[in-house]
């Protein structure tokens, strides 16, 4: 599948978090309404399953008529994926780790602080988006937010914070949350080419 054509497949709504996507590939704060963060990585079971290196192509949702693509080199480093936004900025983490089906969930961990003006106290918020498999190497990406949920999952999960509505910190709770993202068929999802350094020419 050629990554002109994977743009078409966005559509031009945009909903509560869903601007998450686009600081995703910015390496803005994730601190957005909506999506569930935490301070830590959750999941420590992570595998180099992208391949030991590569490079991200992240297609941002349609504005003002025009779509964004932004690519990362990106090289597995012990237990964690690594990449660069810009020159001379804070290294971005992720992983990848297999959930349901064709499902994968992230955990991606900014570049940026949720408190930039106190960086000795700022942290660098972990959010969580789930990779879904639609050919080799190409997947709709879809937030984990609180906002797929019922009130007493919100409720009963969501531990609230001076930078976000929903902060979580275990397995349990992100899994319920990445459930709830997983059946609803989002048309707003955004999409995610991995380039396998195996496979580029």
């Amino acid at each position: 599948m050629q990554l002109k054509s994977l743009g078409k497949m966005f559509q031009t709504r945009s909903k509560k978090c869903h601007a998450a996507l686009l600081a995703l590939a910015l390496a803005l704060p994730f601190a957005t309404g909506g999506c569930v963060s935490s301070t830590e990585p959750i999941l420590s079971d992570a595998r180099a399953i992208l391949g030991e290196r590569g490079q991200l192509h992240i297609f941002s949702a349609p504005k003002d008529g025009a779509r964004t693509v932004l690519r990362y080199n990106f090289q597995w480093r012990r237990d964690r994926y690594v990449t660069v936004a810009a020159p001379r900025t804070e290294p971005i983490e992720f992983s990848a780790h297999a959930f349901e089906g064709r499902d994968l969930v992230v955990q991606w961990k900014s570049a940026a602080t949720w408190s930039p003006k106190q960086k000795q106290r700022g942290i660098r918020p972990v959010t969580y988006f789930l990779l879904r498999k639609v050919a080799e190497g190409a997947f709709l990406m879809m937030p984990v937010t609180e906002d797929n949920v019922d009130d007493a999952t919100r409720k009963r999960f969501c531990i609230k914070a001076p930078e976000t509505t929903c902060r979580i910190s275990t397995p349990e709770q992100l899994f319920a949350f990445a459930r709830a993202a997983a059946e609803k068929e989002d048309p707003d999802a955004g999409i995610v080419v991995v380039e396998s350094a195996a496979k580029r020419p």
